[in-house]
């Protein structure tokens, strides 16, 4: 089945913000969530970015 949505996210070294960005999109696809893919790509990042994507993943 073709996804109604993807949004894409570039980041390196934004674990914080990148938190805050996956917790608006979550609230904001309340009741499409198996309609949308989120896909972060992570540059090599050196701080908790790669902590704050395994907490987000389902």
């Amino acid at each position: 089945m073709n996804k109604l949505l993807t949004i894409a996210i570039p980041t390196y070294n934004r674990c914080t913000e990148l938190d805050k960005q996956l917790q608006w999109l979550s609230e904001a696809i309340q009741g499409y969530e198996t309609e949308c893919h989120i896909l972060v790509s992570d540059n090599c990042s050196m701080d908790g970015t790669p902590d704050v994507i395994k907490n987000w993943q389902t």
